[in-house]
């Protein structure tokens, strides 16, 4: 697959208003990688483009984008972090390049009370971007989960069921989930049943009992083995 930036796969030039440059990208080829640098970002304005990432070291398709959309726009708002996704052209593609430049032109040209409106955006989407970019933690959000059902009286879910709306909150594999529930179940914290369970229901279907009451409590308050 040609690299993004390649001369046989992007065709550059001026857009008539203003000074932004707009690319052409043939289809199949890269316009950035995941894990990239990158200081640009794109308004889709003809074709459609593919953004994906790699979760638990598969693909993940989050968005199939179409005109009019913008994409890679943290890039112009973080600092040294690299690109979180991979977006790629699905046909032949025309993007409007946008860089911190552009941006930071665009805002010294503006009025003054407009100026200090978009500044005080840019630093607000800076901060709300690196909130949303941070890890979960899977463990303790699983944790709380549990927390909250046998808080509210309920110590028995459909594990199954369980799994697999986890697995999509934490946007990971169903055995991740599942690795980490064994973990909760070794420490004598749940328990799976594959009896099924109570309730006419129940018949024929993976139980998950959550056996320790104020689960989330007991598992901040519990101290971590020291490192040998």
């Amino acid at each position: 697959m040609p690299l993004p930036g390649g001369q046989d796969t992007v065709v550059m030039k001026r857009v008539s208003q203003g000074s932004f440059l707009q690319r052409t990208v043939l289809k199949h080829n890269v316009i950035f990688t995941e894990g990239s640098k990158g200081d640009e970002a794109y308004l889709l304005v003809d074709g459609k483009v593919e953004i994906s990432g790699a979760v638990d070291g598969r693909k993940k398709v989050f968005a199939i984008l179409q005109p009019v959309s913008m994409f890679g726009e943290m890039a112009l708002f973080l600092d040294d972090r690299g690109r979180t996704a991979t977006a790629i052209a699905l046909e032949d593609s025309k993007v409007v390049v946008l860089n911190r430049d552009d941006l930071e032109g665009f805002i010294e040209a503006a009025p003054p009370a407009i100026a200090a409106m978009l500044n005080t955006l840019v630093a607000r989407l800076k901060s709300t971007t690196k909130k949303a970019l941070r890890a979960p933690n899977v463990p303790m959000g699983i944790v709380r989960i549990l927390d909250l059902f046998e808080s509210n009286g309920v110590t028995e879910i459909g594990y199954d069921q369980a799994v697999r709306h986890m697995s999509d909150i934490f946007v990971c594999s169903p055995q991740t989930i599942e690795g980490y529930i064994q973990g909760l179940a070794q420490k004598g914290h749940v328990v799976v049943d594959t009896s099924g369970g109570s309730g006419p229901a129940a018949s024929g279907r993976r139980v998950l009992r959550i056996l320790t009451p104020q689960l989330l409590h007991v598992v901040v308050n519990t101290p971590k083995p020291e490192s040998p």
